[in-house]
Protein backbone atom coordinates (compact mmCIF):
# COMPACT_ATOMS: atom_id res chain seq x y z
CA UNK A 1 0.00 0.00 0.00
CA UNK A 2 1.58 3.32 -0.99
CA UNK A 3 2.19 5.81 1.76
CA UNK A 4 0.33 9.07 1.68
CA UNK A 5 2.25 12.31 1.97
CA UNK A 6 1.80 14.16 5.22
CA UNK A 7 0.56 17.72 5.08
CA UNK A 8 2.65 20.70 6.17
CA UNK A 9 0.74 21.15 9.44
CA UNK A 10 1.76 17.78 10.88
CA UNK A 11 3.23 17.28 14.33
CA UNK A 12 6.75 16.88 12.99
CA UNK A 13 6.85 20.18 11.08
CA UNK A 14 10.06 22.00 11.82
CA UNK A 15 10.39 25.50 13.23
CA UNK A 16 11.77 28.05 10.74
CA UNK A 17 14.89 28.38 12.92
CA UNK A 18 15.97 26.35 15.95
CA UNK A 19 16.25 29.53 18.02
CA UNK A 20 12.90 31.09 17.11
CA UNK A 21 10.71 29.19 19.59
CA UNK A 22 12.98 29.64 22.65
CA UNK A 23 13.54 33.32 21.78
CA UNK A 24 9.82 33.99 21.43
CA UNK A 25 9.15 32.17 24.72
CA UNK A 26 11.90 34.12 26.48
CA UNK A 27 10.55 37.44 25.19
CA UNK A 28 7.02 36.55 26.31
CA UNK A 29 8.47 35.67 29.70
CA UNK A 30 10.22 39.05 29.85
CA UNK A 31 6.93 40.73 28.97
CA UNK A 32 5.28 38.82 31.80
CA UNK A 33 7.95 40.06 34.22
CA UNK A 34 7.56 43.65 33.00
CA UNK A 35 3.79 43.46 33.42
CA UNK A 36 4.27 42.04 36.93
CA UNK A 37 6.63 44.94 37.69
CA UNK A 38 3.97 47.40 36.54
CA UNK A 39 1.45 45.65 38.79
CA UNK A 40 3.86 45.90 41.73
CA UNK A 41 4.26 49.61 41.02
CA UNK A 42 0.47 50.00 41.13
CA UNK A 43 0.29 48.22 44.49
CA UNK A 44 3.11 50.34 45.94
CA UNK A 45 1.69 53.65 44.76
CA UNK A 46 -1.76 52.66 46.03
CA UNK A 47 -0.31 51.75 49.43
CA UNK A 48 1.64 55.02 49.64
CA UNK A 49 -1.43 57.09 48.81
CA UNK A 50 -0.03 58.48 45.56
CA UNK A 51 -2.76 56.59 43.67
CA UNK A 52 -6.33 55.95 44.75
CA UNK A 53 -6.35 52.69 46.72
CA UNK A 54 -9.18 51.01 44.85
CA UNK A 55 -7.87 52.03 41.44
CA UNK A 56 -4.29 50.99 42.18
CA UNK A 57 -5.31 47.65 43.66
CA UNK A 58 -7.73 46.88 40.83
CA UNK A 59 -5.22 47.84 38.17
CA UNK A 60 -2.52 45.79 39.90
CA UNK A 61 -4.72 42.69 40.00
CA UNK A 62 -5.74 43.25 36.37
CA UNK A 63 -2.08 43.45 35.32
CA UNK A 64 -1.13 40.37 37.35
CA UNK A 65 -3.73 38.31 35.49
CA UNK A 66 -2.13 39.28 32.18
CA UNK A 67 1.37 38.68 33.56
CA UNK A 68 0.41 35.13 34.52
CA UNK A 69 -1.11 34.68 31.05
CA UNK A 70 2.12 35.81 29.37
CA UNK A 71 4.21 33.41 31.47
CA UNK A 72 1.83 30.52 30.74
CA UNK A 73 1.94 31.43 27.04
CA UNK A 74 5.75 31.31 27.14
CA UNK A 75 5.63 27.83 28.65
CA UNK A 76 3.06 26.74 26.09
CA UNK A 77 5.31 27.92 23.27
CA UNK A 78 8.17 25.78 24.55
CA UNK A 79 6.03 22.62 24.40
CA UNK A 80 4.55 23.55 20.99
CA UNK A 81 1.14 24.40 22.43
CA UNK A 82 -1.40 26.51 20.57
CA UNK A 83 -2.37 28.58 23.63
CA UNK A 84 0.99 30.34 23.57
CA UNK A 85 0.54 31.41 19.97
CA UNK A 86 -3.03 32.61 20.36
CA UNK A 87 -2.48 34.46 23.61
CA UNK A 88 0.89 35.81 22.52
CA UNK A 89 -0.31 37.19 19.20
CA UNK A 90 -3.43 38.70 20.75
CA UNK A 91 -1.39 40.25 23.54
CA UNK A 92 0.97 41.87 21.01
CA UNK A 93 -1.97 43.69 19.42
CA UNK A 94 -2.97 45.11 22.81
CA UNK A 95 0.60 46.00 23.63
CA UNK A 96 1.01 47.79 20.30
CA UNK A 97 -2.09 49.87 21.09
CA UNK A 98 -0.71 50.73 24.53
CA UNK A 99 2.68 51.61 23.00
CA UNK A 100 1.05 53.89 20.42
CA UNK A 101 -0.96 55.57 23.19
CA UNK A 102 2.23 56.13 25.17
CA UNK A 103 3.82 57.78 22.16
CA UNK A 104 0.83 60.11 21.83
CA UNK A 105 1.13 60.91 25.55
CA UNK A 106 4.78 62.03 25.17
CA UNK A 107 6.16 58.87 26.82
CA UNK A 108 8.56 58.38 23.95
CA UNK A 109 11.09 55.79 25.12
CA UNK A 110 8.43 53.75 26.96
CA UNK A 111 6.11 53.79 23.95
CA UNK A 112 8.91 52.94 21.53
CA UNK A 113 10.01 50.05 23.75
CA UNK A 114 6.47 48.67 24.03
CA UNK A 115 5.79 49.07 20.30
CA UNK A 116 9.15 47.63 19.22
CA UNK A 117 8.81 44.63 21.51
CA UNK A 118 5.26 44.00 20.32
CA UNK A 119 6.29 44.05 16.66
CA UNK A 120 9.35 41.85 17.23
CA UNK A 121 7.43 39.20 19.20
CA UNK A 122 4.48 39.32 16.77
CA UNK A 123 6.81 38.52 13.86
CA UNK A 124 8.46 35.68 15.79
CA UNK A 125 5.11 34.18 16.78
CA UNK A 126 3.66 34.31 13.28
CA UNK A 127 6.73 32.44 12.02
CA UNK A 128 5.87 29.61 14.43
CA UNK A 129 2.25 29.12 13.36
CA UNK A 130 2.90 26.50 10.67
CA UNK A 131 5.21 24.42 12.89
CA UNK A 132 2.84 24.27 15.87
CA UNK A 133 0.51 21.26 15.73
CA UNK A 134 -3.24 21.69 15.77
CA UNK A 135 -5.10 20.12 18.73
CA UNK A 136 -6.69 17.55 16.41
CA UNK A 137 -3.24 16.28 15.44
CA UNK A 138 -2.10 15.55 18.98
CA UNK A 139 -1.75 11.95 20.07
Amino acid sequence: MPSTPRDSSSDDAQDPSPRTRPLAAALLGVEGLLIAAAATYCFITAASGALDGRLGTGLGIFLLVFAVGAVLAARSLLVKGRFGLGYGITWQFFQALVGASMLRGAMYWQGALALGLAIWIFVLLTRLVSSTPLPTRRG
